[in-house]
């Protein structure tokens, strides 16, 4: 696992050992990214269930003013902090160890962006409505949530509306803004 662009690119990531944590591919991360461009630059970015710290990483590469990375696995913890160390992109990095909802009710900052890489056999739908009924969100802030091809993406999750998705293999990322009430 590298990573794939901006000023880190190349950089080889560490990934904690055994199948607990399912890190984003190179190929998932670049289309990610090339999907978001521009809107990354500057962002305060929130990674949920950061795993490894690839996506958050990333984000940090291709210019994101500050990302916070939330896991609540000890293991993933330090392998994040590892990682920051390696690309040196700890001055704009906070790796907090909570659980994604506390963390969501406990803090009072407002993301430009969110990704969350729950589990897999994790329900999407409450996370998504916390998420959007939490005030963590301006207005034009994306969430963007991976999941396996076999779940169907949440088309409507509180206050979150789904507005894009794309299929990677056995990945997709399904892309989410506040709803607009007229």
């Amino acid at each position: 696992m590298r990573v794939t662009g901006g000023i880190g690119k190349g950089r080889k990531l560490n990934v904690p050992a055994g199948e607990r944590v399912r890190p984003t591919s190179d190929k998932v991360k670049q289309a990610l990214f090339n999907i978001l461009g521009e809107k990354v630059d500057g962002a305060l970015f929130l990674d949920l269930y950061a795993g490894t710290g690839g996506i958050g990483i990333e984000a940090l590469s291709r210019g994101a003013g500050r990302v916070v990375f939330v896991d609540d696995a000890r293991e993933s913890l330090q392998v994040i902090k590892q990682n920051i160390e390696l690309t040196g992109f700890g001055d704009r990095a906070q790796v907090v160890p909570s659980k994604a909802e506390s963390f969501l009710h406990k803090t009072s900052e407002i993301f430009d962006l969110i990704f969350l890489d729950p589990p897999y056999a994790l329900d999407l739908e409450p996370l998504l409505t916390i998420i959007g009924a939490s005030g963590r969100l301006k207005p034009d802030s994306i969430v963007i949530a991976e999941h396996f091809k076999k779940k169907v993406s949440v088309e409507q999750a509180g206050e979150l509306t789904l507005y894009r998705e794309t299929r990677y293999g056995d990945t997709v990322l399904a892309f989410y803004k506040l709803q607009v009430n007229l």
